[in-house]
């Protein structure tokens, strides 16, 4: 079997899907981070695409190495994005050749369902209207935990407004209660000497994890708030490059790892990290934002990989394409979602859907 075309579909709500074909007609999905859609477009259309032309998708740990080795010079955070999207289009042509689910091909399932947390992504809420979702979702979907966004992304020490972010801590620990597992995201928006001392006050609050407290690439600022406090802190998600990875661990930066999977270079990248850190005794939160096919791609590696214990993300931002880009939905229930057990992701695609929100 033979690569014989990369497709790269842009979707109007900054959604970047991959088609990748082949000589036996089997064609795979995957997905890309949607962080600057042109530029990745054109690494699939005149980098990672012409790389990968006549390839096996099943040989993907060479794929994988080709793609990083061979565009080395303009390697980075974005070519990696664009290989995940290639490499999980790749898995789900194994899986469909195979008849079996990519979860199962990855080693699994270890588990068959996965706890997850809800994830919000907003920060033009107020403390009030997040409770009062917080607490609604939990009746309707079961959820145990979720997450609040503290701080102002990358904000050096600001809060989007005076108070906001404590604020936003305390009226959703006072609306769930104390058996809720809480957690803030500052997405790097804090110093290390402000994350120590905000940190001090969420732990007074329960927090259970602080993501990203400090800057995403400051391994040695984020290893001094981890040491300085109690609950868990966590990081990693904008990170790809192995060895940065290797650091981060021997610098006991993070509790917890949150690589993402059409961020790192989709599942055989990411599976060597679980493992790195399994060395460590760190566990795995894999990052996640969207309801998209990114989304159903990591709920594949976290059933089959051991270290992802605990709840994961699941966003709870509404999406044009939520429940509509494809069957079956990810629905959560008592908590949990189920992972497909069709070939493949188990997914099919909303083709009339893609075509009306087509850009380009």
């Amino acid at each position: 079997m033979k690569i014989t075309r990369i497709e790269p579909i842009n979707l109007a709500n900054r959604t970047l899907l991959v088609k990748v074909y082949t000589d036996e007609g089997i064609v795979g999905i995957g997905e890309c981070s949607p962080m600057n859609l042109p530029v990745e477009i054109a690494h699939l259309e005149h980098s990672i695409g012409p790389l990968v032309l006549g390839m096996d998708p099943f040989n993907v740990e060479a794929l994988v190495e080709k793609m990083q080795v061979s565009a080395y010079k303009i390697a980075g955070r974005t070519q990696a994005m664009c290989g995940a999207g290639v490499e999980i289009a790749c898995w789900d042509i194994m899986g469909k050749a195979l008849g079996q689910p990519i979860c199962r091909l990855l080693g699994g399932p270890y588990r068959t369902e996965v706890p997850v947390y809800a994830s919000s992504m907003r920060r033009d809420i107020s403390p009030e209207d997040e409770a009062r979702r917080m607490y609604e979702l939990r009746e309707k979907h079961g959820f145990r935990g979720g997450k609040v966004r503290v701080a102002v992304m990358n904000g050096f020490d600001q809060d989007v407004y005076p108070g906001r972010s404590l604020a936003v801590v305390r009226a959703v620990r006072e609306a769930m209660g104390d058996d809720f597992q809480l957690m803030a995201d500052a997405n790097s928006g804090y110093s290390p000497e402000m994350a120590i001392v905000m940190g001090r006050k969420f732990e007074q609050l329960g927090v259970w994890h602080f993501e990203e407290p400090c800057l995403s690439d400051d391994l040695d600022g984020t290893a001094r708030v981890a040491a300085a406090l109690d609950m868990a802190v966590a990081g990693g998600e904008n990170d790809w490059d192995i060895r940065f990875f290797k650091e981060m661990f021997r610098k006991h930066a993070v509790d917890i790892v949150q690589p993402d999977v059409i961020k790192a270079y989709g599942f055989s990248h990411v599976k060597k990290i679980a493992a790195m850190a399994g060395a460590f005794n760190i566990n795995l939160v894999p990052h996640t934002s969207q309801h998209n096919v990114g989304t159903m791609a990591n709920l594949h590696f976290v059933t089959a990989t051991p270290n992802c214990r605990g709840l994961q993300e699941f966003s709870i931002e509404p999406s044009p394409l939520r429940d509509r880009l494809f069957e079956p939905t990810m629905d959560v229930v008592n908590g949990h979602v189920r992972v497909p057990d069709g070939p493949g992701l188990g997914i099919t695609l909303n083709e009339d859907l893609i075509r009306e929100m087509r850009v380009g």
